[in-house]
């Protein structure tokens, strides 16, 4: 996981990766701290060409604009959007499973298959 230190390291990341998975996280938010296990479990068995990438938004706020609820997730494939959830369960064995599954079959619909 690759923690960001610009908004434009964002976009040339997006742009230039097949498949880029971004956490926007609030570091001093206990839920965060919490969903980023998650996401770090989910990190150990995910596709290697996958990029994965954190962003505070303490960091940048500006980005807030467009997340009404963090923790978020998005997922961005050839640089389009194409899945967000933002919130989480609070349990890390559901939100590992439904995080997995619902990227997994996110990207089947678009015809893209990665290990997740």
């Amino acid at each position: 996981m690759y923690e960001v230190s610009s908004i434009d390291e964002i976009k040339r990341a997006i742009s230039s990766n097949r498949v880029v998975i971004v956490e926007y996280y609030d570091p001093d938010s206990k839920v965060s701290k919490d969903f980023s296990k998650t996401i770090k479990a989910m990190e150990r068995t995910l596709d290697q060409s996958i990029l994965l990438l954190r962003v505070s938004i303490k960091k940048f706020p500006s980005l807030m604009d467009s997340i009404k609820e963090i923790p978020c997730i998005r997922v961005y494939l050839d640089g389009r959007l194409v899945f967000e959830q933002q919130g989480c369960f609070g349990k890390r064995d559901l939100d590992l499973m439904v995080l997995r599954r619902s990227i997994r079959n996110t990207l089947r619909s678009l015809n893209v298959s990665f290990k997740i």
